[in-house]
Order: C-alpha cells, then sequence, then structure tokens
C-alpha cells in the first residue's frame, strides 16, 4: 500500500486519452503492470505507466496487434534488463525490428488490395446517371469486375480475398 502519490486510473485515462475500462482491460491483459493500491484501495499509477499506456496507444494506431504489443513491451523490458549486454540487447532489437517489418508487409497488402478494389469502385461511381439509378453502388460493383476480382481472390486464397499476415 502507497500513501496518495502517483496518479489515480481516471487522471491516468484522461492524461493518456483512454476510457478507464481501457486501463482495466491492459491490466487484465499483463500489457499494463498491478498497479499499487492507496490506504483506501485505490489504483496509483506512475508516470512509466502513463508512458506505457501511450505507446500501447500509439503501436495499436501503427496497426501493431495487442499479442505484437506485448512482445514489443517485453522485449522494452527485457533490454532494460540487460542494459550492458550489447549481445541480449541485439537479439532483442532485431526481434523488434522482424515484428516491425512483418508490420509494415501486411501494410503493403492491404494497400495493393485496396487499389484493387479502389478502381471498380470508382467506375461504378463515375457512371453517368449513376446516382438516380436508386441502386447501393456496392450491388453494382458486386456485379461488376470487383465483384469478379473478390471471388478470383477468394477462389485463389481459399475462402477470404483480405489481406493475410504471412506467418514467418
Amino acid at each position: 500500500m502507497v500513501q496518495n502519490n502517483g496518479m489515480r486510473i481516471g487522471e491516468l485515462s484522461a492524461k493518456a486519452g483512454v476510457n478507464v475500462q481501457t486501463i482495466r482491460f491492459y491490466e487484465r491483459e499483463k500489457l499494463l503492470r498491478k498497479p499499487l493500491r492507496t490506504v483506501s484501495g485505490y489504483r496509483t499509477f506512475e508516470e512509466t505507466d502513463l508512458e506505457r499506456v501511450r505507446f500501447i496507444k500509439d503501436s495499436q494506431e501503427l496497426g501493431f496487434s495487442l499479442k505484437e504489443i506485448k512482445e514489443l513491451l517485453e522485449i522494452h523490458e527485457s533490454a532494460k534488463s540487460f542494459a550492458g549486454s550489447r549481445r541480449a540487447n541485439s537479439k532483442e532489437w532485431e526481434k523488434a525490428f522482424r515484428i516491425a517489418r512483418d508490420r509494415l508487409d501486411l501494410i503493403n497488402q492491404k494497400i495493393e488490395f485496396l487499389k484493387v478494389l479502389k478502381k471498380p469502385l470508382a467506375a461504378v461511381l463515375e457512371q453517368p446517371g449513376a446516382e438516380k439509378a436508386m441502386v447501393c453502388p456496392a450491388s453494382l460493383m458486386a456485379r461488376s469486375e470487383a465483384g469478379q476480382i473478390r471471388r478470383r481472390a477468394e477462389s485463389a486464397n481459399g475462402t477470404d480475398s483480405r489481406p493475410r499476415k504471412q506467418s514467418a
């Protein structure tokens, strides 16, 4: 138990720009340490917890999954533990860069997939009188080239044409 120092959960969530439930979720998922408690039982967080929540949110915005973020956090912790050992740091950072490269590959796959989808949708929307047709553009697209592209991709990939993360 600690005195009334540090931030309570509401202050942490406000400073980090997340919901209080998000903080509790991160605790349950062990993305955040188990917080110390005040004498009256309130959770109390430190500035390092705020930095960690911001790191998690920033990583999510970059498209990293919570599993990947957990790995990155473990690498950061390990790197702190082996501050003097160049070799240990090197291996850990190689892993962090592999995770980042995998994420970049997935982003590039998604970009290519979106480029494929963009062309037929734009073509449907550019048709003269398309807005007056009283038909949803998505249904027109399903019958157009995009539908054929989607179906070809589904048959080539199995059942789902969305880009997938490649396993290492």
